[in-house]
């Protein structure tokens, strides 16, 4: 249930050392590898996807042949739905963010921010949203939650796999600070996922949380310089947009049983 985790591991330590060996060749140093992190990282998920979407196939008709799952295709997401879930990953981000900071002298969060400006430094906003907002999300939720989580769930209650994949996800992040945050986003992804019966209900969740937390940490300075009320209205509308999209799935999810 957990190689997925391996997988992702084992690409992206090729990926890191073949990096590292022809930047080494050709005269770089360490700080050129830090300034290519971000595109490496994208790289590994592109890479992951490959094998993880065969093993989704595989593992969905195994589910379908030993009637675990209907033979009719997929529940589908409405346009309508899919924004819905894209600006309910913006507000999950940003109260999982809030979360985290009330705790960021335990966690270290100072070092777990200088860590992501090395990264970070430099980089065009589009860029990062394209490699940190859309392909990594993806291909991380390909591993734990269309993989590990579903797969899980084949075995257990909803609500055990849904904390252990989340568990899984958190530990993976390898830091205490991405664990926590991980780790609470991970659970909500996969609650999601069970509640919408769509495995893209979580990729948009994921992507959205990512993109919101580039963009939200460049604009936040801008606007606290001019109102703050502003922030506090957003705080407010993404609230309001969680708990009724949240209302909104679980009545639908109610209305197929």
């Amino acid at each position: 249930m957990i190689y997925p985790c391996g997988i992702h591991f084992l690409i992206s330590q090729i990926v890191a050392y073949s990096a590292v060996n022809y930047l080494l060749a050709s005269g770089g140093t360490y700080e050129d590898y830090q300034s290519q992190v971000l595109m490496l990282t994208g790289l590994t998920g592109l890479l992951v996807l490959i094998p993880c979407a065969y093993l989704y196939s595989r593992d969905r008709r195994a589910r379908v042949f030993g009637g675990l799952l209907p033979v009719k295709k997929v529940r589908r997401l409405s346009p309508g739905e899919g924004l819905l879930l894209f600006l309910m990953g913006l507000g999950f981000s940003q109260f999982a963010n809030i979360l985290v900071g009330l705790f960021q002298n335990v966690l270290n969060y100072q070092q777990y921010q200088q860590t992501m400006d090395q990264i970070t430094f430099g980089k065009n906003i589009l860029t990062m949203i394209f490699w940190m907002g859309i392909v990594a999300p993806i291909a991380e939720e390909a591993v734990f939650r269309w993989l590990i989580y579903l797969r899980l769930r084949d075995y257990v209650r909803t609500g055990a796999a849904i904390l252990i994949s989340a568990a899984f996800f958190g530990i993976y992040h390898m830091n205490l600070i991405q664990a926590v945050y991980a780790g609470i986003l991970g659970a909500v992804f996969a609650y999601f996922l069970e509640i919408t019966g769509s495995i893209w209900a979580s990729a948009l969740l994921h992507m959205a949380a990512n993109i919101w937390s580039l963009v939200f940490t460049e604009a936040a300075p801008w606007l606290l310089e001019r109102n703050l009320s502003w922030i506090l209205l957003i705080y407010v509308t993404l609230l309001c947009i969680m708990i009724a999209g949240t209302a909104y799935f679980q009545r639908k999810q109610e209305m197929r049983t």
